[in-house]
């Protein structure tokens, strides 16, 4: 079959994992990767687990790939032979000035490569630090806990990949090359962010400073309770047969008080009764009987998946999930594909390579070109999306899409407002406004952070007069997306058949909780649900833990980029070819690749990989310390250079801590010096005394002033900016984590209000006249107030 990127040359430069997973996405939509390495092999390859000498990191992220050599004086010839370059250098290496006009750079570092930051060094731990991550991951009493240590570079690769592919895309259409200047702290960002907005909407310090799940601790039933053979994550609060399914677990005295029946009840009233009670009955319940029981009765859950249980799940074997990576001499099971595209699957045809394996073997090539436009539009300028998301997950594709230029016209009904416009509840105290009308609907921080450049509509097409408004607007959209169940969709009669009726060349884009297919595709599922189910919950906490939920619903802005970025595939496969497509996606699968050096690790090896708090599988020191003044500081040495500099900072001269295996066999030892050593300062004497070295390092951010109040590092690369909103006020709100050298941002639209321009798009697209639209409001088909159900 075709592939959307098969006429695609990338050449990838990178030394992190960030780089080398949007080099490997590109690779799995078909273009040809080359990854050009040092004598010293790309970073990856000394990056563990190993089976025997085989770094198992080396084989995931860098398959699909062809090595060759560095040699300086073929550099500027490779480089003119690729649509696309791929570098994670700070600064910019020399032979980005081989890089042409009409070219692709797509440079991926700890900070972007502008503001005050831009030098710094980063990792993961700091990331984690500098964005809100580590706050809202701890536990009272315990220290600030970071993502597991690779999340930062598979999501600021997928983040990448959505900024180079729509930038690719551009180029396609109009000849104009880009830089793609994109910043990891501002991609993971992206993936906190509204609960920040929520805590800032209420105001002061309240639970929401700590994310979605409030102020956690290592002993509170939930979000995961144990089982007998395991732990389980309850989604009760949106339970649908909440009296059946408490009934079924045991608890009839809690199916039956009036305080939890609703909905509303059980999202404003102290739940400790459920979840006392939840803990009480779990412990002789089976995981898989109770996950399957609620599913029946369209109530939420997620079984915490390790690795091995990830590697065996007939779910995704049915969905032919599970791809044969080479390693060494043998292949093992590993994650394949995020998603599924019904004319150009992606593929994985190549392993990971030798150092060097192809450097005799790579054929001349002239790159496509041609003429440029002198106007630099917005990548997708001209694209039209309708778009049947809500929630997060959707929400993050559609406004990244939005962001980068395309027309997306957001579809609610009067009955079914976006769950993130808050479900009823009253307008914030922090945002309210006695001088003005304030609509509860638009004036949700989570809602209202989610959602700009985009235009908002209420269409119920359930009646059939709204059904056939739909039908018409069909041929003036470029893709329909919609992150149903996937039965939904269905009912209402679209599907790619009936959708090519109205538009050949449309692309229908799926997000759900399971994917289209598969035993578990109709199963209730969220970010808190998959999130265990996916694995990520299995390696994610602290050393001795079983497993936790992340501080927030991750899933949901990962699954969200890894759709706008295989919307973008399409979109480029579609741009050559005059061919639509149909797109199947799966947050499970999108959050279970982010795994996929675990599972690996287990299909290699045999080895369950565990949580391990704030350490690295490979440096030491690698942990966050408490300070005199009572804050926290994230420290971390990569080379025995910056341990050196951060020894003389200490005053420490310790044979035990000589090289880095060393430290690793030494680590607790090292933390507690450490520790001493940094409750003896301020955080400013600290810093102080590590600036300027390669030690990385950053305070442990508060988290609602992050995005309150925003650094320089920031406001200056303009990711978060001031965005006024009707209702609520002005915030600073974040936007795409990337700066285009060629391009502005241009204005940026507040998140719209319900309903807001259903006249507006009606009559524009429809021409539909006063009188009709008011017909159609006084039905409850259009209109920009909710109807009660």
């Amino acid at each position: 079959m075709p592939r959307a990127l098969e006429n695609v040359r990338v050449i990838d430069f990178s030394n992190r994992l960030s780089g080398a997973w949007a080099a490997r996405i590109f690779g799995d939509f078909g273009a040809e990767v080359i990854l050009v390495e040092s004598d010293e092999g790309h970073e990856m390859r000394r990056e563990p687990p190993f089976h025997g000498d085989e770094s198992l990191m080396h084989a995931y992220v860098n398959s699909n790939k062809k090595s060759v050599r560095r040699t300086d004086a073929d550099l500027p010839e490779l480089i003119r032979s690729a649509e696309v370059i791929v570098t994670t250098d700070v600064p910019l290496p020399s032979y980005a000035e081989s890089i042409e006009a009409d070219q692709i750079h797509l440079s991926i570092t700890p900070h972007g490569l502008t503001g005050p930051l831009g030098e710094v060094p980063g990792n993961n731990l700091t990331a984690c630090a500098r964005v809100g991550w580590s706050t809202i991951n701890g536990c009272e009493g315990e220290p600030p806990l970071q993502l597991p240590h690779n999340q930062t570079g598979y999501i600021a690769g997928i983040a990448a990949f959505v900024g180079g592919m729509a930038a690719l895309y551009r180029r396609k259409k109009t000849g104009q090359g880009e830089r793609v200047d994109v910043s990891e702290i501002e991609a993971l960002s992206n993936t906190c962010a509204p609960w920040a907005q929520v805590g800032n909407f209420i105001g002061g310090q309240n639970r929401m400073a700590r994310g979605p799940n409030g102020p956690r601790t290592r002993t509170r039933s939930g979000p995961l309770w144990q089982a007998k053979n395991g732990a389980i994550n309850f989604g009760y609060g949106d339970w649908q047969q909440w009296t059946s399914a408490l009934h079924f677990l045991g608890l009839p005295e809690v199916a039956e008080n009036p305080d939890f029946i609703s909905a509303f009840g059980r999202h404003q009233k102290d739940t400790r009764p459920v979840r006392d009670g939840l803990a009480s009955v779990m412990a002789t319940r089976d995981k898989w009987e109770v996950f399957h029981g609620l599913a029946e009765r369209r109530c939420i859950s997620g079984v915490v998946q390790n690795a091995k249980e990830i590697a065996e799940n007939e779910h995704l074997e049915d969905r032919g999930f599970f791809v044969d990576t080479k390693v060494g001499d043998q292949a093992f099971k590993a994650p394949g594909e995020f998603g599924k595209l019904s004319a150009t699957p992606l593929s994985y045809d190549l392993p990971a390579p030798e150092l060097g394996e192809h450097s005799d073997s790579i054929q001349p090539r002239q790159r496509a070109s041609k003429s440029a436009d002198s106007t630099f539009h917005l990548p997708l300028h001209g694209i039209r999306v309708l778009a049947f998301t809500g929630a997060w997950s959707g929400t993050q594709a559609t406004q990244l899409l939005g962001l980068l230029g395309a027309d997306v016209v957001q579809v609610e009904s009067r009955r079914r407002p976006d769950v993130w416009r808050g479900a009823g509840a009253p307008v914030p105290p922090a945002i309210r406004n006695p001088d003005i009308e304030q609509n509860p609907l638009n004036n949700n921080g989570m809602y209202n952070t989610v959602n700009h450049n985009k235009r908002a509509i209420t269409l119920d097409v359930q009646q059939p007069e709204g059904k056939e408004i739909f039908w018409e607007l069909v041929p003036k959209f470029d893709i329909i997306c919609d992150n149903f169940s996937p039965h939904v969709m269905t009912n209402w009669g679209v599907t790619m058949e009936t959708l090519r009726e109205k538009r050949r060349d449309i692309i229908l884009a799926s997000l759900s909780g399971y994917g289209r297919t598969g035993r578990l595709a109709e199963y209730p599922a969220n970010g808190a649900t998959t999130e265990p189910m996916a694995g990520l919950s299995s390696i994610h906490g602290y050393e001795g833990d079983i497993a936790q939920n992340t501080g927030g619903l991750i899933p949901d802005p990962i699954s969200g980029t890894y759709f706008a970025g295989t919307i973008l595939a399409a979109l480029y496969h579609r741009e050559q070819t005059g061919e639509g497509q149909r797109i199947d996606l799966s947050m499970y699968e999108s959050v279970a690749v982010q795994i996929g050096d675990a599972v690996l690790d287990y299909t290699a090896n045999g080895t369950i990989r565990k949580p391990t708090g704030n350490k690295h599988p490979r440096f030491a020191p690698h942990g966050t310390y408490p300070t005199k003044d009572e804050e926290w500081i994230s420290i971390a040495t990569e080379s025995d250079e910056a341990f050196s500099q951060l020894s003389r900072a200490m005053q420490l001269d310790d044979a035990r801590f000589g090289t880095m295996s060393d430290r690793k066999a030494n680590e607790d030892t090292l933390n507690g010096i450490i520790e001493e050593w940094t409750a003896s300062l301020t955080l400013d004497e600290i810093q102080d005394r590590l600036k300027g070295t390669k030690v990385i390092h950053s305070p442990v951010f508060e988290f609602l002033s992050i995005y309150k109040n925003p650094s320089d590092q920031y406001r200056q690369r303009k990711f978060t900016v001031p965005i006024t909103h009707p209702e609520s006020g002005t915030h600073y709100m974040p936007l795409n984590p990337w700066v285009l050298a060629n391009t502005s941002r241009g204005s940026i639209r507040y998140s719209p209000c319900f309903g807001e321009h259903s006249k507006e798009v009606l009559q524009q697209e429809l021409g539909i006249s006063d009188e009709v639209y008011n017909e159609l409001e006084a039905k409850g088909i259009t209109g920009t107030t909710r109807i009660s159900r």
